[in-house]
Formats: C-alpha cells, structure tokens, sequence
C-alpha cells in the first residue's frame, strides 16, 4: 500500500508485567498537610470557644445586652474572694491585691488585642459570693482607676 492512505498505528500487546525498580523511598506529603490543616482549625475553633478569665459560676439573668465582646481585660472573684487578672491569681480582694490588679489592668491596656477594649473591664464574679467582696473591686475601679465602663458577666437565664 503505497500511496496516500492512512498510516495505521500498530499496538502489541506482550504478556511482560511491569517489574517495580525498587522501593519508593520518597514521603508523601499530602495525608500529613490534610491531618495538620484539620487540626490547626479545631485548635482555631476551641481557642475562640474558651471561656476568658478565671471559670466561676456566674449570676444568671434574664435581661442583658448583645454587645459584642471588644477583648477587654477580665477581672474575676471566685467564691473564696480570690481576685484574677484574666487566669493570674493576685490573691483575696484587699488594698495590695486592688493595687496589683490596677497595674496588670493598665498594663493590658497598654498592648490591647482591641482598642475598643481599653478603659474597659470584664467583671466576673461567683453567683455565692456575697456583695460585700464585689462591692470594694468596682468601688477602686470607679474611683481609682476611672473605668469608663465595667461589663458585668452573667449567665442567660432559660426561657421556660
């Protein structure tokens, strides 16, 4: 056949496997990107669901504001009067422990992750604690350190 028809492409197919040279030594990369972006954003997810400042059992309430948090300094008493700076224990609310949580305050300030939060506190007190332990932290707030607002923290109160 000479001329102008076409040329036929030929294929054979032997009986011979193809025979591995050796083992792969190489790493595949891919499982273990997939495996570290998961759990980069679990540990995203978690950081922004833990709890800010020291965990106590907060007041309940059934009306409150849904003012977004602006990352102010957290200030917490527990139910034996112990005062925290965000989780720093600073010991029971007196006039050295007031001193102290003023400087850690102003020093949170100074680096704020939000400046909306500067001049701001969070306030966290325990649901036991009677009054007369809350009554001494906001009153050298107010007058010592000139808050221009304290949010208090509650805990909503169920709609039955």
């Amino acid at each position: 056949m000479s001329g102008g028809g076409k040329k036929h492409r030929r294929w054979r197919l032997s009986g011979h496997k193809k025979v591995l040279e050796g083992v792969r030594t190489d790493i595949n990369v891919t499982p273990l990107v997939d495996v570290m972006l998961v759990l980069l954003i679990i540990f995203m997810l978690m950081t922004l669901l833990m709890g800010r400042g020291q965990d106590v059992n907060l007041p309940t309430a059934s009306n409150f504001s849904s003012e977004k948090d602006k990352s102010q300094p957290v200030v917490s008493i527990d139910l034996n009067g112990d005062l925290f700076v965000e989780k720093n224990r600073i010991g029971p609310v007196g006039p050295q422990t007031l001193k102290e949580m003023n400087e850690q305050v102003q020093a949170a300030w100074k680096a704020p992750k939000n400046p909306e939060g500067v001049g701001r506190i969070y306030l966290k007190a325990d649901s036991k604690l009677d009054y007369a332990k809350v009554y001494p932290v906001v009153e050298y707030m107010n007058k010592e350190m000139a808050m221009q607002q304290i949010d208090l923290a509650i805990t909503k109160a169920s709609k039955e």
